[in-house]
């Protein structure tokens, strides 16, 4: 009978509980500062954005680093933040115009419902309906109006940490090839695959979003939509959401015409923009997925439902960006582990 005993030898077991010690303290740290993550998504994202300008100012303008650095905080704090601030004074604007005017806008809804019932028999703005658009709507108009403040807290953290990593790009970077227990040709697929899917994400979607309002906008003043400025503001905004899009801003447009007596312009509006401004998308998406990656529409859609249900407004960006990472840690397991020479 076989009596020898096989023990786990002291150097496994100590590496067992140093692992463990290290996830317990990760852990902690996680918990307590879960609440700002989106701000560091962000610093890794505009950090992706700015290193290839911050490399051009250094090592070709012979730029000072404080200076570049400073520079690219403020020009890309500039971009990001006058946007948001034309967006949340726009919507504060329109709920001050419906807290002072219920009666008109009341009046105005009413002459939808009743033209929609008469002309064209559509009964779906019943009394329980509208009851519950009112409820919903105003749930998110509320909670857009509070995510600002959570929004300035996120990007306040972004740029902080973004600070100290364009500070330190060379040791960062140098950490990065260094102490990731990953093979050097992964670490360098990893970088690069990670820079495609930011800029796409990061700029394709604002890009493809901004292009399809002007387009709108030129509808909106071909056929007279007052305070059109306002409504290419909300439309590039609502053009980065999925499913619905801009439809979200130009058919209630269109509805409000008809209700204004205005058919002509009403149904050349709504025309223009399920026409154009819906083929637009997909022809700019095209363009676009030729010079960044290329990003199925499926994970911009469920990336975007992801992101706004963890981060808020902001999760638009951040969502699609957490749903491709996924599915490419997979894609780098299997180079990692599974296939370590794939063939190009």
């Amino acid at each position: 009978m076989n009596t020898n005993k096989h023990y786990i030898s002291n150097n496994v077991l100590l590496q067992i509980a140093f692992i463990l010690i290290i996830l317990i303290v990760f852990g902690l740290i996680t918990n307590n500062l879960l609440s700002f993550f989106p701000g560091f998504l962000g610093a890794i994202c505009l950090y992706v954005l700015l290193y290839n300008p911050l490399q051009w100012m250094l090592k070709t303008k012979k730029w000072n680093k404080l200076g570049s650095v400073i520079l690219l905080m403020v020009g890309s704090a500039v971009f990001i933040i006058g946007p948001l601030y034309l967006l949340i004074k726009m919507l504060t604007n329109k709920v001050l115009v419906l807290l002072n005017d219920t009666a008109q806008i009341k009046t105005d809804v009413n002459k939808i419902i009743e033209m929609l019932q008469t002309k064209f028999h559509i009964d779906v703005f019943s009394a329980t309906n509208i009851e519950k658009i009112t409820q919903v709507g105003g749930k998110l108009l509320e909670k857009t109006l509070n995510a600002s403040m959570d929004m300035t807290v996120q990007l306040g953290v972004a740029f902080l940490i973004l600070y100290f990593m364009l500070m330190n790009h060379q040791n960062l970077e140098n950490w990065f090839y260094k102490n990731i227990p990953i093979r050097t040709n992964n670490l360098k697929r990893m970088n690069k695959d990670l820079r495609d899917l930011v800029i796409s994400n990061a700029v394709g979607m604002p890009l493809t979003a901004f292009i399809q309002a002007i387009i709108a906008y030129i509808g909106y003043l071909i056929f007279g939509v007052d305070d059109a400025f306002t409504w290419f503001i909300l439309t590039i905004f609502a053009a980065m959401l999925p499913v619905v899009g801009a439809a979200l801003i130009y058919v209630p447009l269109g509805l409000f015409l008809l209700a204004k007596g205005d058919t002509g312009s009403a149904v050349g509006l709504l025309i223009y923009c399920f026409v154009v401004v819906g083929l637009s998308d997909n022809v700019i998406r095209l363009v676009l997925q030729k010079k960044m990656a290329d990003v199925h529409p499926l994970v911009t859609i469920f990336g975007v439902i992801v992101g706004l249900n963890l981060f808020g407004f902001i999760g638009i960006i951040f969502g699609p960006i957490l749903f491709s990472v996924f599915f490419w840690l997979i894609k780098l397991y299997k180079y990692e582990f599974i296939d370590p020479n794939p063939e190009d």
